[in-house]
């Protein structure tokens, strides 16, 4: 297999920079994913990898090898398109064995050789009863597993993916993921993922880099992006909900420094030196909803809301909430575990934070100060 690096890599379309001065380093074996809104980069920053783009500056490795500027069939990958990209006119047996018959004498392989390997391939993805058939007679998983198996059957040192889940339905999409990541550490083969789906980004990942407006904004665990986002904007796109944000102003209070935030004022939290206060003296509280009690009764340190509407999930509860009842409203969404109480639209309750989940950002430039 084989590790990815890039280098400063930059792409432009006439005058939008598609991608934005993008340094990466995708490890051997690794479960990589590119995650980010539509329009972000990450598709673009795929096919520089792939060959079908060439950056304007920047460098490209795959295992130590530069390839910035190499045919794609020269860079030793294979890549899983978003509409599967099969050829209507051949059989799945045709579509596996396709990229080995254009490279049959190179790599000195019989028929024989390639019906072993299609066989072999179509067994790992729990196809061989559809060899027969054309991609028009798929559902649309079983045409995503022959899509994954005419790229697997090369044995690639790194495996591309632009979005292959998307065309999925739902209850699909779920079976597809689990399938996916068992076959890609069974395989071990590099792989990077695209997805605007931080589900999917979440649940697969080895690790993931957040990109918005052609910048890679975070690269870390799922745990890290999640639990410690460098950005407020890696914090509200990962997660369901996503998370809460209250902008505050920091006063200061005879020595003090006391966060003003709407409905509720508390001591800054500690840990943020006073080289690291924002200029602008303004700052965003990033809150999960599941890092939010309710309790019916005040206590100290509870902040005072009103329910606006309840949103019950089944096993969890979302709740919407006013915590500035009595000037311009402001409404963050708790998650409770379990429905321990029916609660109503309109009703009066108190919220316990837990501060030490709690992000700050800089209200300005969105970067975390803790």
């Amino acid at each position: 297999m084989a590790s990815v690096r890039l280098e400063s890599v930059v792409k432009r379309f006439g005058k939008v920079v598609a991608v934005n001065n993008v340094s990466l380093e995708i490890r051997d074996k690794e479960f990589f994913i590119l995650l980010g809104p539509s329009g972000c980069g990450k598709t673009t920053t795929l096919r520089l990898i792939a060959g079908l783009e060439y950056p304007d500056s920047g460098r490209i490795y795959i295992d130590d090898r530069d390839v910035t500027f190499l045919e794609p069939k020269d860079r030793d990958i294979a890549m899983v398109f978003q509409n599967y990209a099969l050829y209507p006119h051949m059989t799945v047996f045709q579509n596996i064995a396709f990229p080995l018959l254009l490279r049959r004498k190179k790599l000195g392989l019989t028929k024989d050789d390639i019906k072993k390997r299609v066989l072999e391939v179509a067994r790992l993805l729990r196809i061989e009863e559809l060899l027969h058939r054309k991609p028009g007679q798929l559902s649309g998983g079983q045409q995503q597993r022959v899509a994954l198996a005419r790229a697997l059957i090369r044995r690639p040192k790194v495996w591309l993916m632009d979005e292959p889940l998307s065309n999925l339905d739902a209850l699909l999409r779920l079976v597809m993921r689990a399938e996916l990541k068992r076959l890609q550490k069974e395989l071990g083969i590099t792989t990077i993922y695209v997805t605007h789906d931080q589900a999917e980004a979440l649940s697969m990942a080895d690790r993931i880099a957040v990109m918005n407006k052609g910048r890679v904004i975070q690269v870390g665990t799922p745990d890290e992006v999640y639990l410690k986002p460098k950005h407020v904007f890696v914090g509200t796109f990962i997660g369901a909900p996503p998370m809460n944000v209250v902008k505050c102003k920091i006063e200061d209070h005879d020595g003090r420094l006391i966060l003003s935030c709407p409905g509720f004022e508390r001591e800054f939290p500690p840990g943020i030196t006073p080289k690291k206060l924002p200029r602008t003296k303004e700052v965003v509280l990033g809150i999960r909803p599941e890092f939010i009690e309710v309790t019916d009764k005040p206590e100290p340190g509870t902040i005072k809301g009103k329910i606006l509407v309840v949103e019950p999930l089944g096993s969890e509860t979302i709740l919407n909430i006013n915590i500035n009842p009595e000037g311009e409203e402001t409404i963050i969404k708790a998650k409770l575990p379990k429905l321990t109480k029916k609660y109503s639209a309109g009703e009066t309750i108190y919220l316990k934070i837990d501060w030490s989940k709690v992000a700050v950002f800089d209200a300005e430039t969105g970067f975390a100060l803790t």
